[in-house]
């Protein structure tokens, strides 16, 4: 009897999935229609019997995986496909193909490595994810892959180049007869870029893929709809740039977000993709999810992975003989006005965390910490603005981001001016793990005063990897700024050690693999 197989592409023509940057990103959704729709045809060509399935008509996100799950489990087969494309942050770095299954890793394996040979692009290999509605919904084995990257330029690439060998390696995974590619249709040609003197002017209630272009650089949803959070956020990064804060994105502001663009796309976030997924694994197994904090309740879903991700940053850093790194790993001090973890040694000792020696053990502890505070500042929203009870508007004053700093907290280490220098040179970070199921809001957007506290400003909310490592260095050197700090409301968890000391052991394991 032939092979049955379902395939069918990921999210909707309502309910859209991940799109890259234009011209040349990538639209999730109509790429996996395409590679479904080519993949069946070949896997005809050998015998294969294939339905596909698209989703033209949920409005939602559960609708929308009900109804996939759905129209599989009522087709007799012997196999489940969801096509999909991955998406992280806008990059011309190849990013690589990955393959997710709960009980077919082979199979998922054999797939990850057919794509990557076809493509020459990075093998993020098979991924065991329990977590997704169509691998633990659907009754038959089932697969989802990722085929690339929609927001690499080097993915994006290969995809135009080698389309058809993408499709006749994710048939011969599938189906283990071999396939012959048949000819790459032409690469499909973006329109020429506006030039930068003819792109309109925009403002409030303007809509348009000049609005989506903007949004996405800015790091907000890129709906198109220049509205009130667009507004608020583009008034912010105007002052961060010393430019007029009228709001109106005009030649001056399209050429600091062209700039902005270049610098997110060259840049490096310090962690390798493959450190970065396995961080993401041991977070998910980590049982976090569902904690609740005192008066907080639970965390953002991006939260404890993007910490995690900016400690194992801070590792490579102390490892490298980071002066920053240094400070927040040295001993505890023993100065009760000054150092937070000398304020918090009664808390530290009943948990069993000894800070007595400069490491990596005081430095895990000090992010221990400082999750905690995170939840109590802002309950782990990196968007989070300042506290509007308050009456400190001036910009060196005004709190932003996740741990509710202030620019005034750089008096206390020349490390911190630096550190600024260096993330608005190169901003890009792990904000795209911290703001999962995040969206802000105009008033948490806004931006007070000018000059360096409105660039500090903006930045802890668009690169809250910087606005984490300051704040690791102020708890060390100035830990009366937070006043959850003060009143000892910061709680000390063992669980999030735990998280932390499985970094420890990833660091560890590829130290020694590279070795």
């Amino acid at each position: 009897m032939a092979l049955r197989i379902v395939m069918s592409s990921g999210h909707g023509k309502y309910i859209r999935g991940a799109a890259g940057p234009p011209p040349w990103g990538l639209d999730e959704v109509d790429e996996a229609r395409r590679v479904v729709e080519r993949t069946a045809e070949a896997l005809r060509g050998v015998g294969v019997d294939v339905i596909t399935y698209h989703d033209d008509v949920s409005t939602s996100q559960s609708e929308n995986l009900n109804r996939i799950v759905s129209f599989h489990d009522s087709k007799t087969r012997d196999l489940d496909v969801s096509l999909h494309f991955n998406a992280y942050e806008s990059t011309s770095k190849p990013m690589g193909v990955e393959c997710l299954y709960v009980s077919q890793h082979d199979l998922a394996q054999t797939v990850a490595d057919k794509i990557s040979a076809a493509t020459g692009l990075p093998n993020r290999g098979a991924k065991k994810r329990t977590d997704l509605a169509f691998l633990n919904n659907t009754d038959e084995p089932a697969i989802l892959v990722e085929t690339l990257f929609v927001d690499s330029h080097a993915d994006a690439d290969a995809y135009h180049a080698k389309f058809e060998a993408i499709c006749s390696a994710l048939a011969e995974a599938i189906s283990g007869q071999a396939v012959q590619p048949g000819p790459t249709p032409p690469r499909p040609v973006p329109p020429e870029p506006t030039p930068p003197d003819a792109r309109r002017t925009i403002s409030k209630g303007d809509k348009g893929e000049d609005v989506a272009h903007l949004q996405t650089v800015l790091g907000l949803p890129a709906d198109g709809d220049f509205g009130s959070i667009t507004q608020s956020w583009v008034k912010s990064f105007q002052a961060a740039c010393g430019l007029s804060d009228d709001g109106v994105v005009g030649p001056l502001t399209w050429d600091e977000v062209d700039d902005l663009e270049d610098r997110m796309r060259d840049g490096e976030t310090g962690l390798s993709h493959e450190l970065e997924a396995a961080i993401d694994l041991v977070v998910q197994n980590s049982g976090l999810a569902s904690y609740e904090w005192r008066n907080r309740g639970k965390a953002p879903a991006g939260y404890y992975g993007g910490m995690a991700k900016v400690y194992a940053l801070a590792v490579k850093r102390l490892n490298d003989d980071d002066e920053l790194a240094g400070i927040m790993a040295h001993a505890e001090t023993g100065n009760q006005d000054k150092d937070a973890l000398s304020w918090y040694a009664d808390e530290f000792d009943e948990a069993d965390m000894d800070n007595s020696e400069s490491g990596q053990d005081t430095l895990r502890h000090l992010f221990v910490m400082m999750i905690g505070l995170g939840m109590c500042e802002s309950s782990g929203d990196h968007w989070c603005g300042r506290d509007t009870t308050a009456d400190n508007v001036e910009s060196e004053t005004c709190e932003a981001g996740l741990f509710q700093s202030s620019w005034n907290l750089s008096s206390c280490s020349n490390t911190i001016p630096a550190l600024l220098d260096e993330y608005w040179t190169d901003p890009l970070g792990f904000r795209y793990t911290f703001t999962r199921g995040l969206s802000p809001s105009a008033s948490d957007l806004d931006c007070y005063g000018s000059g360096t506290g409105a660039r500090y400003q903006w930045l802890a909310r668009y690169s809250p990897t910087f606005s984490a490592l300051m704040t690791g260095v102020g708890m060390r050197k100035l830990r009366q700024h937070w006043g959850p700090i003060n009143r000892r409301e910061v709680d000390i968890v063992p669980q999030v050690d735990e998280l932390l000391q499985q970094v420890d052991r990833l660091l560890d394991v590829g130290a020694k693999l590279t070795s």
